[in-house]
């Protein structure tokens, strides 16, 4: 899985994508986040991919500098009883796409 936080150094603010989350039955802000995909016409297992299509689909933003947070092939797991891992990235000043 892939995580987005996305930060705009103009106005100095970060994009909080507000979804509802089946689990406590709530709205809840976060970023945005999603799976990486295998196919070779989606994702073809390529984090960065992954995650500048996700903040394109969910916030409708692209481009930017892209920095990963993690080392190269190096995932943080998600919580000690799943086994998706997550690769975290800093977007700075990406754009608004339609």
């Amino acid at each position: 899985a892939v995580i987005i936080f996305a930060w705009d150094s103009k106005n100095k603010t970060a994009t909080i994508v507000r979804e509802y989350m089946p689990g406590c039955h709530r709205v809840l802000g976060g970023l945005a986040a999603g799976i990486i995909e295998t196919s070779p016409d989606k994702h073809d297992s390529d984090p960065l991919l992954a995650a500048q299509h996700e903040l394109e689909e969910e916030c409708h933003l692209a481009g930017g500098t892209w920095h990963r947070l993690t080392d190269e092939g190096v995932s943080i797991p998600m919580d000690k009883y799943v086994q998706t891992e997550i690769s975290a990235f800093l977007v700075i000043d990406p754009s608004r796409v339609e």
